[in-house]
């Protein structure tokens, strides 16, 4: 259980005590009442995708600025906060955040790294993995009834 909000970035975890919107950016501010390092984020068209987990109060923000791709967390101590600030996130940057389970994080990576090959890829929310085939090259969940796996292109089996 987390003690305090966290803003992670470069996977170097601050401690930070809120976050207010200003114009187009989220400012994180630290317990001095100053922004944290780094703590200005921009919300404008760099940010590719934001995947939360409402269990774990996590956001990830997956940024593509100009050929370099990030990825930053940021985790709230309470259910309000949380709600409030990714609401203020999604609004200001004009994107509907995609809910994910635990492997947020893997997920949120494996954007990125789409993301330097060239390859712009579809975000969607989490899905029941009953509903799912599992590709027997990559382990890519695709819908039942794909005949070929939606990340590396192998046949699945019926």
């Amino acid at each position: 259980m987390i003690t305090s909000n966290y803003l992670i970035i470069n996977k170097m975890p601050q401690k930070f005590s809120s976050m207010r919107m200003a114009g187009k950016a989220a400012v994180f501010i630290g317990a001095d009442g100053r922004p944290v390092d780094f703590g200005v984020l921009a919300l404008d068209d760099s940010i590719y995708t934001m995947l939360v987990c409402r269990e774990f109060r996590l956001a990830m923000l997956v940024i593509d600025r100009h050929g370099e791709r990030r990825v930053q967390g940021i985790f709230w101590l309470n259910d309000d906060d949380f709600e409030n600030c990714v609401r203020g996130l999604s609004e200001a940057a004009g994107l509907r955040p995609s809910v994910q389970d635990t492997k947020i994080n893997s997920y949120a990576w494996s954007i990125a790294k789409k993301l330097d090959q060239g390859v712009r890829v579809k975000v969607t929310d989490a899905v029941d993995e009953s509903e799912m085939t599992v590709c027997p090259e990559c382990g890519m969940l695709n819908p039942k009834g794909s005949e070929y796996c939606l990340d590396c292109g192998a046949e699945l089996l019926p």
